[in-house]
């Protein structure tokens, strides 16, 4: 009986414990604050905030098709037509005059090269690049070219077009002194300024 008697204080001690740790932990804890705080953030949306969710997907929606055209619409604009791009690299070919030298640039490399190697392959492909590659490389490097130096001589042609208006120049009669004086690619364009 001695020892049934310590046992029982055990197991009654244990079952208090326990209906403690149930009952009273949670609220001492903040477990029942918490888990009121995660009902309140998962209750179900009122039907206006719900509309006004989907009205932000549907502009969303709208405002990304918008961006999606405005880069295909720049995509197509970014191709410069052959007559365009010769014009800025300063040539005054036509497109047909390109292609026809395009054309002897390709052929010649290809019988030059299937006269030296004999393999129509490794000619066939050093054809295609000279005839395709090369010209287009040589307009690019041209129409940079031709751009540095546009922009090596405008500071001075802008200089030059504001103290002409500040002596009180027109602006017309300041745009010739700039042809008169300026180098050749500010030269050209702003005489076409002056033509139209």
């Amino acid at each position: 009986m001695n020892l049934q008697m310590p046992a029982l204080a055990f197991l009654a001690a244990t079952a208090v414990g326990g209906l403690a740790w149930v009952f009273i932990y949670p609220m001492l804890s903040g477990e029942k604050q918490a888990e009121a705080r995660r009902l309140s953030i998962a209750k179900p949306e009122p039907a206006a905030r719900r509309a006004d969710a989907k009205n932000q997907r549907s502009r969303r929606e709208q405002v990304e098709g918008s961006l999606k055209e405005l880069e295909a619409r720049r995509a197509k604009e970014s191709k410069v037509p052959l007559g365009t791009r010769l014009t800025q690299a300063g040539l005054s070919w036509s497109e047909q005059k390109f292609w026809m030298i395009s054309g002897v640039l390709g052929l010649a490399a290809f019988a030059g090269a299937f006269l030296a190697s004999g393999s129509l392959p490794g000619a066939a492909g050093l054809g295609f690049a000279a005839g395709f590659g090369l010209p287009r490389w040589i307009l690019s490097y041209l129409k940079k070219r031709r751009e540095a130096a546009f922009l090596k001589a405008l500071p001075d042609a802008v200089d030059i077009i504001v103290r002409g208006i500040k002596a009180g120049l027109p602006l017309f009669e300041s745009i010739k002194v700039v042809v008169a004086d300026a180098p050749e690619p500010l030269r050209g364009e702003f005489n076409a300024i002056i033509e139209t």
